[in-house]
């Protein structure tokens, strides 16, 4: 039996980071993946701020001066910046930045499957894996939609239906445009979800579609893959010359839709990163968010004993629950709407200005942003 200050359990951005800002800690952290980075569950891709606050410019692939959003009835909207907005990264490569900067704070062994969590009275005693038993002060799941160690402290949370899916194809060989990420809604493309293209470089791009209204909560049943290719070969596309032997890469994820975790805390355990609903349902967006709060439970513990940090920590968490349930109230209309709806939503969203749009798709709104923005659908029906 091996015993640390701190166990983190997950090898991702969330678990990486919060090992690279911890500090003054006997710290492991393991990962059930032989190799780390893959198999690849994110479109990669995120904003600029991001980059810059985590100095991860070296994992670029291809960057971008602007977006646009298209509707399945054709309806296209350009938004063009002065500088790079949105980027597409190298995922593997990101994941190796991170842990070259872990390893220096900690010891990471991978690949290695907790095989048994030992709880007494809602507290964690001890990970089991194959070779060894791990015990430690404090645990951090960082281990994503598995909730390795969330699901035997909160068995309830944990449920299949509250989990939306998507799918993507990383492709080569293309004849497309690389200036802008371009986002594609309307029932005709996918129900109750949305659809992407993020160029990787001159001739290739991440193709993908995500079901944002998923298990009983969703009108439709839909095979993914089918819709994918559909949304491939289909008009509303500008994509020549894709074929089958073009995909180079499938990607495929799920991220929580519905009831943010609320209580990031139990006992010796805090969870982070989208083992937390640290991700953005409206776009899919993960990255930015399980950093961040693997940062901040970070600097909470570097500077706080464990219960000023649990309350430090506790309300960094109730204020991004608030705003992922903002996000929830776009995706309503994917539920609750017809298509025409859906259109009239989108349009009314494309007539804001650059500088709003660009807020909007980095999710920094508030409900009653929302609220302003429904009473002008009636003007702006398609």
């Amino acid at each position: 039996m091996v015993k640390y200050d701190i166990i983190v359990v997950g090898v991702g951005p969330a678990g990486l980071g919060f090992a690279g800002h911890i500090l003054n800690k006997n710290v492991l952290v393991i990962d059930r993946k032989d190799e780390l980075g893959l198999p690849i569950k994110s479109s990669a891709a995120t904003f600029t701020e991001t980059l810059i606050d985590f100095e991860l410019g070296d994992a670029v692939r291809h960057s971008s001066n602007g977006f646009r959003i298209i509707l399945d009835n054709g309806f296209t909207k350009e938004f063009h910046y002065e500088k790079p907005v949105l980027h597409s990264l190298d995922f593997p490569r990101m994941i190796q930045i991170l842990y070259e900067r872990a390893k220096k704070n900690c010891e990471i062994i991978h690949p290695a499957s907790v095989e048994h969590v030992n709880t007494k009275d809602g507290t964690i005693e001890s990970i089991e894996t194959e070779d060894n038993i791990f015990k430690a002060d404090l645990f951090i799941d960082a281990s994503g939609e598995a909730r390795i160690l969330l699901k035997h402290l909160d068995p309830p949370y944990y449920q299949k239906q509250w989990l939306a899916h998507g799918l993507e194809y990383e492709v080569t060989g293309l004849g497309l445009n690389t200036d802008y990420f371009d986002f594609f809604f309307g029932n005709n493309i996918i129900p109750e979800g949305y659809s992407w293209v993020f160029p990787t470089g001159n001739t290739t791009a991440r193709i993908g579609l995500g079901k944002l209204v998923p298990g009983k909560g969703g009108q439709k049943k839909v095979n993914l893959k089918d819709a994918l290719h559909d949304f491939i070969s289909s008009d509303i596309i500008s994509v020549n010359n894709f074929h089958e032997n073009n995909i180079m890469e499938t990607h495929g994820g799920v991220m929580t839709y519905y009831k943010p975790l609320k209580n990031p805390s139990f006992n010796n355990c805090f969870v982070i990163g989208d083992a937390s609903s640290q991700s953005s349902c409206l776009l899919g967006e993960g990255i930015r968010f399980s950093l961040k709060s693997a940062r901040e439970l970070a600097i909470a513990l570097n500077s706080h004993d464990m219960e000023t940090a649990r309350i430090y920590y506790q309300d960094y968490i109730s204020n991004m629950t608030r705003h992922f349930n903002n996000c929830m109230l776009f995706l309503h209309f994917y539920k609750l709407a017809p298509d025409w709806g859906i259109h009239a939503l989108i349009k009314a969203l494309a007539d804001y200005d650059d500088t709003n749009m660009l807020r909007i798709l980095r999710s920094e709104f508030k409900g009653t942003d929302f609220s302003r923005l429904l009473y002008t659908v009636p003007k702006n029906l398609i």
